[in-house]
Parts: structure tokens; sequence; C-alpha cells
């Protein structure tokens, strides 16, 4: 709506041309975590009366996030990350973050929940933790916290079709947070070689 107003466009265009953004900040995949790698998933949405845990819940959205750690900090110089939008808690939907984004060499540390041991014959370094409530990854429920915080507070709101697209451009801020001077040029370029896509396209592609 304040793209809207501030241009004197419709807020339908104002809300595909930010769509169109959010998809140049996907991952090229080619740059994968490669040292240790902290892996967990988490809910969005409201809580519903009677359920702890990981729910079934339809109201609340699941995903599976990776945080590189290194020695007290994550990632190598410029933080490295990525989360994934699931369907459930299954070995199916977890594997895909580890294929496009974690390297088979990477010592990936997860905590107990049964659907990463067939992921497991792939990565040999993988090893369960108990999360202790959060303490034992300090770092990956700081960011859990800062990307809802962030949803709330910038988007209000997000369409569960195009989450994937969020934590895209979520993940595209953090990497290049100590970069703030050069990350809009890195944007232009990628926007300029991609693809164009329309409306449809966008959706149907969607999570």
């Amino acid at each position: 709506m304040h793209l809207a107003q501030r241009f004197g466009v419709r807020q339908t265009t104002a809300w595909l041309f930010r769509c169109k953004v959010q998809q140049a900040m996907s991952s090229s995949k080619k740059f994968p975590l490669v040292d240790q790698v902290h892996v967990d998933e988490f809910e969005i949405g409201t809580p519903q009366e009677g359920e702890q845990g990981r729910s079934h819940s339809d109201k609340k959205v699941r995903i599976v996030i990776a945080i590189e750690y290194r020695e007290g900090n994550a990632g190598r110089g410029s933080p490295e990350g990525y989360a994934k939008a699931i369907k459930d808690y299954s070995a199916k939907s977890l594997n895909p973050i580890f294929k496009d984004h974690i390297s088979k060499k990477a010592a990936v540390v997860k905590d107990g929940w049964s659907g990463y041991k067939p992921i497991k014959k792939l990565y040999k370094n993988m090893h369960s933790q108990l999360s202790n409530k959060g303490e034992n990854f300090t770092m990956l429920h700081l960011q859990i916290r800062n990307l809802k915080n962030w949803l709330r507070g910038t988007h209000s709101y997000c369409d569960k079709r195009l989450l994937n697209d969020y934590l895209n451009e979520y993940f595209f801020r953090f990497k290049r947070r100590n970069f703030r001077e050069t990350i809009l040029d890195k944007l232009l370029k990628r926007m300029t070689k991609g693809k164009p896509k329309t409306y449809s396209q966008i959706i149907c592609s969607a999570t």
C-alpha cells in the first residue's frame, strides 16, 4: 500500500513488483554451508489450545532452518543461513534444505527428532544434541526469533503460498548485513539478468 501511494500505481502492481524483487533474492545454490551447521524446525502461527511441540495444525506454517556456526559466530566472514517452508516434519520434507544448501562434508548438528535419521545416511558427520530449551543452539534460536519479529514487524502478513520468497528475502539481507553499501547493486544485477515473470508464474511456483 505504501509503495502504491508513493509512486501512484495500483496496489496489485506494487505487490507484483515486490514479489519479483523477492524472487531475485533467491539463492543460487552454488555456495552450500560447509562448516558446522545447526539445523532445527519451528512454526509460525497462533498457538492452538492443547497443542505443544510439533503440532499438526493447519493454522500454523512449518519451517526448517540451517545456520552455519563457526567459533561463536554465524558464517564465514559474512553470516550464512537458509530456511524453507515445509509441509510436515518427515524426512521427505526436511531433505530439500540439505540437498540445496548443505555440503555433505558439513558437521551437521540437529536435535533428537527422528525425521533426520534417513538423511544421516548421506551426511555422515551429522550428530544429535538436545536443545535444552534452546540453550545449546543459541545462534540458531536467535535467528528464529529475529526472523519471526521481522515478518511481524516489517510485513505484518504474508501469504502462506509465498512464504519461501519471504524467507529468501530475509536471508539475502541477513548474509549481506555487513555489506549494506553494495547490497542494492547486487540485487539490481540479479534483477536485470533474471527472466521476466508474470503474476501467474509467480503464483504457480509458490509453496
